[in-house]
């Protein structure tokens, strides 16, 4: 034997010092002279066992991420998927930290995934008494749970997102999030993943091919002010404006609807038009994308993304309220389905600055009161809200409309967008790490 290295696992050094602890006998003396080396050799354990800590809680870490990519790769053989987790498990376990780890073992069940590893960790003092290594093992849990998916993807192309690289980073990251949710265990079936884009600025786009349908407006009145009369006796004063709008030169775009219809998804009365959409007279108001309704047509969702310019004021409100529309059931261009146990809704929504303007008003505070009531509403129904802010805007505002506060990401640095979209996209594929 005295030609082998001994070992000593995380367990047994434990259970070690809990024997050490508890034993009282012998006199003073006697205790003291030969504890001393003991004592010492107890001082090094706890430095080696804290270390063992760290290195299990950094390769639980790592074994999480490789799991839920696993998770996401449907259709892989067994050597596919060790390969994958391999990866992922090295690129967040790198050569430099403390341990080295051995293969990990990958078993996928289909309903859950299963991972382990054991790293060997050298020791710090214990190796006077002759253990040199310590055997620190963790394990995963991945469950996939097997829902049906609609997510509206809710994107500012205001004029600020033009700026610092914003507009491209934010098109790279949808991609990504995309390609995920494609090759999710949620898309086992075609249709099980419907991904819906709502391009937003002061309005939003419905598409121009919609200009007979009866839940658009065709004459808004607003507030204006208004000023009669000469320089020397001049009258000014708030009045009633009513536009109306010439189909034929209309461009696609719609505006709130009235008050406190713009806060809901309560479908438009063509005998009401109260209840209807306004559309828009002012085409410098108009993002030049129209709304994509849900489809599992990846090259057409790309396409879409694509195509987004930056330009015009910020109307948070109008954003949420039609990317609510796109995931309710019989909503208008909506071809979301009805509620149901294996279907889950959500809206992952990213703006990158202060409310400016909508139909009724350029204030601020009064446009964040009409999009803090929409985000109280769609919770409500049950909707899940993901909420991006990129460098600028109310954070407050934002933090508060996402469902949990952990699914609302304040991004400082446009690099920064791919990891929160990876991060949305793994939470959407119906993965949780069980244990």
């Amino acid at each position: 034997m005295s030609g082998m290295r001994k070992r000593l696992t995380f367990t047994h050094a434990m259970r070690y010092l809990g024997v050490f602890k508890r034993d009282k006998r012998g006199n003073f003396a006697t205790i003291f002279a030969l504890a001393l080396i003991p004592i010492l050799v107890a001082m090094g354990a706890a430095v080696d066992i804290s270390r063992a800590y760290v290195v299990q809680s950094r390769l639980r870490s790592a074994l999480d991420a490789a799991g839920l990519a696993v998770g996401t790769a449907t259709g892989k053989t067994s050597t596919e998927v060790q390969n994958i987790a391999q990866a992922y498990f090295d690129a967040n376990y790198p050569a430099e930290k403390l341990g080295v780890p051995g293969t990990i073992n990958v078993v996928d069940n289909g309903d859950t995934v299963d991972l382990s590893v054991t790293a060997e960790l050298p020791t710090t003092i214990m190796h006077i008494v002759g253990i040199e290594e310590m055997d620190v093992s963790a394990t995963s849990q991945i469950k996939r749970q097997g829902k049906k998916l609609e997510v509206a993807l809710v994107l500012d192309n205001t004029g600020s997102m033009g700026q610092r690289g914003k507009l491209p980073a934010m098109k790279d990251a949808a991609k990504l999030l995309l390609e995920t949710l494609k090759n999710s265990s949620a898309a086992t079936s075609s249709g099980d993943v419907k991904i819906a884009v709502v391009p937003f600025t002061v309005d939003v786009n419905v598409g121009k091919e919609m200009k007979n349908e009866n839940w658009i407006r065709w004459s808004t009145t607003t507030q204006e002010y208004v000023c009669t009369g000469y320089w020397w006796w001049e009258t000014c004063e708030w009045k009633d404006v009513t536009t109306t709008v010439n189909k034929n030169s209309w461009k696609g775009c719609v505006q709130d609807r009235d008050q406190d219809y713009d806060v809901s998804n309560t479908t438009a009365d063509p005998a009401d038009d109260t209840t209807k959409y306004p559309a828009e007279s002012n085409n410098s108001y108009c993002p030049s994308a129209p709304i994509l309704p849900l489809t599992d047509n990846w090259d057409v969702i790309e396409a879409k993304i694509n195509a987004m310019n930056a330009s015009g004021n910020t109307n948070t409100t109008i954003g949420l309220a039609w990317g609510w529309n796109m995931v309710t059931f019989g909503g208008p261009e909506s071809t979301a389905a009805a509620k149901a146990d294996d279907l889950e809704k959500a809206i992952v929504f990213l703006t990158d600055g202060e409310n400016t303007q909508n139909r009724f008003t350029s204030s601020r505070n009064q446009i964040d009161d009409r999009t803090e009531l929409i985000c109280d509403a769609i919770r409500e129904d049950e909707i899940k809200v993901y909420t991006i802010r990129v460098i600028e805007g109310n954070a407050t505002l934002l933090r508060n409309c996402a469902t949990e506060s952990g699914m609302y990401y304040d991004v400082d640095q446009v690099d920064e967008l791919k990891s929160v979209f990876a991060s949305i996209a793994l939470q959407l594929s119906n993965l949780r790490i069980a244990k």
